[in-house]
């Protein structure tokens, strides 16, 4: 048997660990690799996601549903385009440079429970799902709604337990009801505060979703406005801005309910600084009050296979401790959101300004402002 020269030994004993070093490190970056989402929400929480004397911006969409049994997950596997076959470049670029994105979450996460009993949609999602959420730079998600208990307690519970493990915060449900009624807490590079707080009176004839107790879980319920009316105001004694967003309002109308508008102003009076709504499966208007903005309904986002109107909403703090809002109008289309550009978005913007309870104008660059006020 022939033996390799000591230099060709040495020359392979080097290449070995130089292959084996390679190796580890590859696993290394793997394993240890934080999603988009992570990154985005690692920023936001140490406030370092932009310098102090820059602007940030918080954009926040409506419905979203990644459940297996519904429409747009189909389409999204059949695509195999990722994010990219249901939103369109534009929209991905706008969720995921924006300093922090928001959704609301419409769907159970879980492989197990059992279905409400009469509940005509039900929506459920296996937990590998929640990674598109990274994909699309989401950094918080809403879950005061009329589906994350579709599949009843157990299937609920498994919902937040998956959250919690991609460290993924949500707000407007938990395990009982201080945890339902928890304020999420976002410091801006400026040292600013903005909280955000959630809850839902979604649902019309009869209510399946139930509202979280001192020890059983659900959602936090506005129905009576007090509990929700309190997690404004301690909100707002432990923050500078308070961001409250609800899930309201009559499917598929522009019309407005006459408890939209009345709680909206108790809201604002217990110190609510913008109003955000979704549900609605459609926009509806956009008023102010008082210098307090009222987005009443964002409705879907990404939700099913319908043609529907959609849209982002951003608040952008400025580095001056100032305020403004932009709304961008997109539409949901054969399971694909775009945004509106053109006459498209004219006409839209129009509409929307038409519709009861606007009292808002929109600019060229889609700033909101206060209709009875002058630029």
């Amino acid at each position: 048997m022939k033996h390799k020269s000591p230099v060709v030994a040495k020359i392979a004993a080097l290449v070995a660990v130089m292959t084996l070093v390679a190796l580890l490190v590859f696993v290394g970056l793997s394993y240890f690799r934080p999603s988009y989402s992570q990154k985005q929400i690692g920023a936001a929480q140490a406030g370092d996601a932009a310098s102090p004397d820059e602007d940030y911006t918080v954009s926040i969409v409506g419905d979203i549903s990644l459940a297996d049994n519904w429409e747009v997950m189909p389409q999204y596997d059949q695509r195999g385009k990722g994010v990219n076959g249901i939103l369109s470049d534009e929209v991905l670029k706008i969720m995921r440079e924006s300093d922090f994105m928001i959704a609301n979450s419409e769907f159970t996460v879980s492989n197990r429970g059992i279905k409400t009993p009469g509940k005509y949609y039900t929506f459920r999602a296996k937990p590998e799902r929640l990674a598109i959420y990274g994909d699309m730079g989401i950094d918080l998600v809403t879950l005061a709604n009329n589906h994350v208990y579709d599949f009843g307690p157990l299937a609920f519970n498994d919902m937040l337990d998956s959250f919690k493990a991609i460290k993924m915060p949500y707000i407007g449900a938990g395990k009982n009801l201080d945890e339902a009624k928890k304020s999420y807490y976002l410091t801006l590079p400026n040292g600013y505060r903005v909280a955000f707080v959630n809850a839902t009176r979604a649902e019309k004839w009869g209510i399946d979703t139930p509202g979280a107790t001192a020890t059983t879980g659900g959602v936090l319920l506005c129905y009576n406005t007090a509990e929700f009316i309190d997690t404004i105001k301690t909100a707002k004694a432990n923050s500078d801005y308070v961001v409250a967003i609800i899930h309201w309002g009559t499917e598929g109308s522009h019309q407005l309910e006459q408890v939209q508008k009345t709680t909206a102003q108790d809201y604002l009076n217990a110190g609510a600084d913008i109003i955000v709504g979704g549900h609605a499966h459609a926009l509806q208007g956009i008023d102010y009050n008082n210098g307090k903005p009222i987005v009443y309904n964002l409705g879907d986002f990404i939700f099913n296979n319908g043609t529907e109107d959609t849209g982002i909403l951003q608040i952008k703090f400025l580095a001056d401790g100032g305020v403004k809002f932009y709304f961008l109008p997109g539409q949901q289309k054969d399971v694909y959101t775009r945004l509106l550009t053109g006459n498209e978005r004219t006409q839209k913007i129009n509409e929307i300004l038409s519709w009861d309870g606007s009292n808002a104008r929109i600019l060229e660059d889609g700033e909101i402002v206060d209709k009875n006020k002058t630029k």
